[in-house]
């Protein structure tokens, strides 16, 4: 993985913002064909040779990878997906059409995960200069048909949390794009993974200035990493009954006091957080509202691709 990790950064590079942040008008007319255009422009330069892992001979990876992010984009159906990598191949998009055997091995390698984490957070290097504010949260889905209502956030009495997968972002403000995703269980706490959500922009270049997150994340740990990075202008939602004693930082002190005594101040940025659930609301959507794949690490190539797919459809939007 680290030869992994070493090739993807020497390109990150190529992946700096060529595009103006304006809306194209006519996107929806024309969304599914641009967004594998978007895809197949987004794939094409990467180096993927030195890390094949699996075939005998080597399998295409850029196809591999374009197939999955159809499927995604079509609900996860190979049949469906067909037509579209036909088409594809047709028009000299994919140089072969992966057999359904050879996505699945794929999708139940873990080193796909790590592949795919990546090309999250390189996607979104196309708005790396017009973006100082990041919102983190978490959201779930089923790892079954979903049967509860949709009134509730989680329904647990109709899907437990054993039913289900969690995914964890951090996005950005203006584009709403995600530069950031880890999947875990179902009962994870998001607390934990708000370092690596927070460390990882930041080390791929975005000068972070604001943060936002709901009380899920709430430690004073984390307003001194905050801190320590330089973020100083943290909205970390706190619960009742909170205070600003033995803090870790002052900035701690300065977030309670902030809260408690000037809620107006505190409301007017902290409002942007919803801009999160309507990130988790379009992938939800348009990509299903559960997960159809049955073993664990399959389940989790699954859950990113929504995040990948969703990244390259906001970049379809602006070219």
């Amino acid at each position: 993985m680290e030869q992994q990790e070493k090739l993807f950064e020497e390109q990150e590079n190529q992946f700096k913002p060529v595009i103006t942040l304006q809306r194209n008008s006519l996107n929806l007319e024309r969304e599914k064909e641009r967004f594998i255009q978007n895809l197949c422009d987004f794939i094409e330069p990467i180096n993927f040779e030195q890390l094949q892992i699996m075939g005998r001979p080597k399998a295409n990876f850029k196809d591999i990878i374009k197939a999955l992010c159809i499927m995604s984009y079509n609900g996860m159906s190979y049949r469906r997906t067909q037509s579209d990598l036909k088409w594809m191949f047709e028009n000299e998009l994919m140089k072969s059409i992966p057999p359904r055997s050879t996505l699945n091995d794929y999708s139940n390698n873990e080193n796909t995960i790590k592949l795919i984490e990546k090309l999250i957070q390189i996607s979104a290097l196309f708005f790396q200069d017009n973006e100082d504010t990041m919102i983190l949260d978490s959201t779930w889905l089923a790892t079954r048909m979903y049967t509860g209502g949709y009134k509730r956030v989680h329904d647990k009495k109709n899907s437990n949390f054993e039913q289900t997968r969690k995914l964890h972002i951090s996005c950005l403000k203006n584009s709403r794009v995600i530069c950031c995703a880890k999947t875990t269980k179902g009962a994870r706490h998001d607390c934990p993974l708000f370092e690596e959500l927070l460390r990882t922009p930041i080390k791929n270049g975005f000068q972070i200035k604001t943060v936002i997150a709901d009380s899920g994340y709430m430690s004073k740990n984390n307003y001194a990493l905050c801190n320590e990075l330089g973020v100083l202008e943290v909205f970390i939602d706190f619960r009742l009954g909170v205070t600003g004693k033995k803090s870790k930082s002052d900035l701690w002190k300065e977030s309670v006091r902030l809260w408690k005594e000037r809620r107006d101040i505190w409301k007017e940025t902290y409002r942007f957080r919803v801009l999160v659930e309507g990130i988790f609301s379009a992938i939800k959507r348009k990509n299903l509202n559960y997960l159809r794949s049955k073993k664990e690490n399959a389940i989790d190539v699954e859950l990113l691709l929504k995040a990948f797919v969703y990244n390259i459809t906001i970049i379809g939007k602006y070219s």
